[in-house]
């Protein structure tokens, strides 16, 4: 059984999840040894059950900016503390990659569990070695803004998979339709216009 520290960013994610992180360590053989909550005043009341129920410590941010630095110093302290064999957070926040790239650094397994955001995954699957997607229906519903090249072909891929083929079939037959009737308006009008100019020249 693996000994994991488990960070959560409480302000990022919807407490609704919290089941389904722990569902993931009870089933996949980890052990759950550290448990810390980072949170503001305004996100407690709607964590403040769950939390107390699976024995959170708890760490309270005057904001939000505050809650994200002592994540990221309690993340270090844990990876030099030699105790653990993985490191997981929970958070939408891109700029923890850099923790995951450290986790690795020192031979630990690095995971983060994160609510659907666009553009988020192919970032962080990059990073980190695992990771969760805790709403994995909200991918079908559009395909993702991506930032690099790489990515931004499998995005053209997803969109063209998601578009209904008869409809597709449809427009392009409309299109086709529409640029032959103004051709077919432009002709008379080349026409016209020669007779006009050869009429001109027999007058004169």
């Amino acid at each position: 059984m693996k000994n994991v520290a488990l960070f959560i960013d409480c302000d990022r994610l919807e407490v609704a999840f919290m089941t389904v992180i722990f569902d993931y360590f009870h089933n996949n053989g980890y052990n759950v040894c550290v448990k810390r909550a980072y949170i503001t005043k305004n996100t407690l009341d709607s964590w403040y059950n769950q939390l107390e129920k699976h024995c959170f410590r708890v760490v309270l941010g005057s904001n939000q900016s505050n809650s994200d630095m002592k994540l990221a110093i309690d993340v270090a302290k844990a990876i030099y503390a030699g105790k653990y064999d993985s490191v997981a957070i929970a958070s939408n926040y891109r700029e923890f990659i850099i923790l995951a790239s450290e986790i690795q650094s020192m031979g630990l397994e690095s995971l983060c569990f994160y609510q659907y955001s666009k553009g988020n995954e192919p970032v962080l699957k990059r990073a980190y070695n695992t990771i969760y997607n805790l709403e994995p229906n909200k991918e079908r519903e559009g395909f993702e803004v991506v930032e690099d090249s790489e990515d931004i072909f499998a995005a053209l891929e997803m969109a063209i998979e998601g578009l209904d083929s008869n409809l597709l079939e449809q427009r392009l037959t409309n299109d086709t339709a529409t640029k032959q009737q103004k051709e077919k308006k432009r002709k008379p009008r080349s026409n016209q216009e020669t007779a006009t100019s050869t009429r001109k020249k027999q007058s004169s």
